[in-house]
């Protein structure tokens, strides 16, 4: 048999061999340097986007702080210099904006304000061997004035949009965009049937048989439901064997348990079972406690630390006539009355205010040192004067509560406050100051108290109809507070702020 010449095969096989490997080993080396260099871009652009991030909680951090200015918030910067009838906010024309952006131009009319802004905004960070650059755009897209909790001091609300680039310079660069959208919202002023802005234990206390529900002014004779009377507290409710509260608890703390044992605070303690829960008529009756995200905080409502003259006393049965609800809280005139006391069978009438010159009737002010109700009399509210074809109508009635000189500036018993309207938002009464009100009596009084500094006492037989907002509330007997759900829509105040959404980009 002739056999082929085979020599030289195993030098070819090799030679094949070679190649594989030299391909092999190739793509794991270009596979080394890919993963290399994607390691690379993801650290920066990770770099990048912390840095952007900076930016922003920067940027937010200055205008979320009144005292560094931003608009409206001023008589050096007042919101009529913007147009706030559509989105973006514009002056001059154009939008408002601020701006440590490159290629993003500012448009604000107070300097100081864009200079600080701009030095506010710019920084950078360290990261690693790298150093990332942060710059900050924000536009103003919406702004809305409201009177807080219904009275004469306006707060603003304002969204904006943040724009941050977090830079990196070096070998290679990196640049990342993040976006989020700044906004303190408008909420309710009274979202709960009272709410407590002390944090301690028993910011609001039930000691006896009290009662908290919910009812509608505006469909009074169905009377009151088992639900939706809420509590609120930045600390601790304490609830006693015959208390029942048709409603939830909100609060920071969480827990359920003696307050303050081992050092913390729990949310509620007493009788667990008092909180029933009860939210709505359709969703009936879930958690009774609800975690706020972090403390409520309440501004003292603006009240002169003295009543404007004349500072005329009351007492008696009598009526009263309040300034307008534009009047200067300085300067003579009706409305500034001085302590009011009233006992035995009196009745002060607290009158809407009428225009002298259109006779349009509005809502009126009325500034007092203190207010004391004992025996059997009652402070009311008359309507607005009724005409051939229309009937008299309730208006808003502000009692501002100086308190000068004394230590318990609102003490209602005998028969309280009348409300005939039975909606609280028509009788608001406010204080500034740390002193007691004492709500004790066997009366039906429907209104809002307004007093975030404040130690609310409720004693008697009496029901409160309406919302409480105080730094403490204690219930010591029997009564009942009800809450009236249109409140949930009016009389507004600003929320805290929060960031609502949030993207970004690399480039």
């Amino acid at each position: 048999m002739i056999r082929s010449n085979q020599k030289g095969a195993a030098l070819l096989i090799t030679l094949i061999l070679v190649l594989v490997l030299s391909v092999m080993t190739a793509s794991m080396m270009f596979l080394a340097q890919s993963e290399t260099w994607s390691s690379l871009n993801y650290r920066l652009m990770t770099q990048g986007r912390y840095g952007a991030e900076a930016g922003l909680h920067a940027a937010a951090n200055y205008l979320t702080e009144p005292a560094t200015g931003y608009p409206g918030i001023g008589t050096s910067d007042p919101i009529t210099a913007y147009t706030v009838t559509g989105s973006p906010v514009t002056y001059g024309g154009n939008p408002v904006v601020l701006s440590s952006l490159s290629g993003v131009s500012a448009n604000y009319p107070v300097a100081a304000v864009q200079t600080a802004f701009a030095t506010a905004s710019t920084g950078s960070l360290t990261a690693g061997t790298s150093s990332v650059k942060y710059t900050v755009s924000a536009q103003l897209l919406s702004m809305r004035q409201v009177l807080q909790c219904g009275n004469t001091q306006p707060l603003t609300a304002q969204l904006w949009k943040l724009t941050s680039h977090g830079d990196i310079s070096g070998v290679r660069n990196a640049e990342v965009e993040v976006s989020t959208l700044l906004e303190s919202h408008l909420v309710s002023c009274y979202q709960y049937a009272a709410f407590a802005t002390g944090s301690g234990c028993g910011s609001i206390n039930f000691t006896g048989n009290g009662t908290v529900d919910s009812y509608d002014s505006s469909n009074v004779a169905a009377g009151q439901q088992a639900y939706d009377g809420n509590l609120g507290s930045n600390g601790n409710l304490n609830t006693a064997h015959n208390t029942t509260i048709d409603g939830t608890f909100s609060s920071p703390d969480t827990g359920v348990g003696a307050c303050g044992s081992g050092g913390g605070v729990d949310a509620l303690s007493g009788y667990a079972t008092a909180v029933t829960g009860c939210e709505t008529s359709t969703t009936g009756c879930g958690a009774p406690l609800v975690k706020l995200p972090q403390t409520v905080s309440y501004l003292p409502p603006s009240i002169p630390s003295s009543v404007p003259p004349p500072a005329t006393a009351i007492s008696g049965t009598t009526s009263a006539t309040p300034c307008s609800g534009t009047c200067p809280r300085t300067g003579a005139g009706n409305g500034n009355y001085g302590d009011i006391s009233l006992a035995g069978n009196d009745v002060l009438t607290l009158n809407p205010y009428v225009d002298p010159t259109t006779h349009v009737c509005s809502g009126g002010t009325y500034y007092v040192n203190s207010i004391t109700v004992s025996g059997n009399g009652t402070i009311t509210i008359a309507p607005c004067p009724s005409t051939s074809t229309t009937p008299g109508v309730y208006q808003p009635v502000i009692v501002d509560i100086v308190g000068q000189g004394t230590s318990s500036p609102i003490s209602l018993a005998g028969n309280g406050l009348t409300n005939p309207s039975m909606n609280p938002a028509m009788v608001q009464m406010q204080y500034a100051g740390t002193g007691s009100i004492s709500l004790v009596g066997n009366g039906t009084s429907a209104g809002v108290v307004y007093a975030p500094l404040a130690a609310v006492t409720m004693n008697g037989n009496g029901a409160w109809w309406g919302s409480l907002i105080a730094n403490t509330v204690s219930s010591t007997g029997n009564g009942n507070i009800n809450y009236d759900r249109r409140l949930q829509t009016s009389l507004m105040t600003v929320g805290n702020w929060t960031m609502d959404t949030f993207t970004w980009s690399k480039y």
